[in-house]
């Protein structure tokens, strides 16, 4: 691969959340710091949420690196469970054995809870990919709330998901369960001017040179990119990657341009290296993968049109909060 001949000591533009190339920018910094301070005041209910590739489960991993020694966390990154399974999908989640009855159960939980209280923790609960989570079972965790003392929540529970989890929020028959939410936090896309950091710091986090792409290049992706972090990840991996095969010192905007050729996606005449950038935005239009692109290019696309086609949800769900 590129990495020696670039002077990389690993991948910079991986796909999975590793926090050491996790750039917290003043958002994500707000957002941990918010689930903090609602969790730390035993508020109830918090929500997170943002379209694919904001940096979600990295905030969740921020915030979980926080709670620890303070609270006992139930991470349930897979919400493979419904109204009748989720409390006891908790219950496995923090180590406490299901006795077979429900009322037995129920007091087992609680007894945990208030042994959690006397040694001066709280019991968190975190659902992650909560928009594929239906009404009934949202309902249900609804119900594990009622786990309080007199002053207090015992449990406190944060949902994330994309945006989807505030559609299905925004429904009469949950209003009830939205109003109990003490904090509410959506992630939004890297601003344009911010992309160029955000590259430099994987870079710099992977031992590489900041000057490894021209500020022409970095302009292309900041455009192209929509700012989701997922996607200037893709197109900067297939940049490095064709300034490598063609022997380039670093990536450059026609190696930027080559990179979404292959991610199948559309660049305006405006921003072609041929002609001068123009300010106006690019059109971010997703294709299907091209035939005869290399295996890696057609899997790097299908990820990033999915996250292109999540993004669009976006909009219409911030209406509701």
């Amino acid at each position: 691969m590129y990495h020696a001949y670039f002077g990389l000591r690993e991948e910079p533009f991986g796909a999975a959340p590793d926090q050491r190339f996790f750039l917290p920018t003043e958002q994500h910094r707000e957002a941990v710091a918010t689930l903090l301070y609602s969790i730390q005041q035993r508020r109830g209910f918090s929500l997170l949420y943002g379209p694919p590739g904001l940096g979600k489960t990295s905030v969740i991993v921020q915030l979980m690196q926080r709670l620890e020694g303070k609270a006992e966390v139930a991470f349930l990154p897979h919400p493979y469970f419904d109204s009748e399974t989720v409390f006891e999908s908790v219950l496995d989640a923090l180590g406490i054995p299901a006795s077979g009855s429900r009322a037995r159960d129920h007091r087992n939980f609680y007894e945990y809870l208030l042994r959690a209280r006397g040694a001066g923790k709280t019991c968190v609960v975190i659902f992650d990919e909560a928009q594929n989570l239906d009404p009934e079972t949202l309902e249900a965790i609804r119900m594990l709330s009622n786990f309080e003392a007199p002053s207090e929540k015992l449990l406190q529970i944060v949902l994330a998901g994309q945006p989807r989890l505030a559609e299905t929020l925004a429904r009469p028959e949950l209003e009830q369960f939205r109003q109990r939410f003490s904090a509410v936090i959506r992630l939004r896309p890297i601003e344009a001017q911010f992309v160029p950091d955000y590259v430099k710091h994987r870079l710099a986090a992977a031992a590489g040179s900041p000057s490894l792409f021209t500020a022409d290049a970095l302009d292309l992706v900041a455009r192209v990119s929509g700012g989701v972090p997922r996607n200037i990840n893709a197109i900067c991996f297939n940049a490095l990657t064709i300034a490598f095969a063609l022997g380039h010192a670093s990536a450059g905007v026609e190696d930027a341009t080559e990179a979404l050729a292959d991610l199948d996606l559309k660049i305006p005449t405006a921003v072609r290296p041929s002609i001068e950038a123009s300010p106006a935005q690019p059109d971010f239009s997703p294709s299907f993968p091209a035939v005869g692109r290399s295996a890696r290019a057609t899997i790097i696309a299908a990820a990033v049109l999915l996250v292109a086609c999540g993004t669009l949800l976006f909009g219409s769900a911030l209406k509701f909060f």
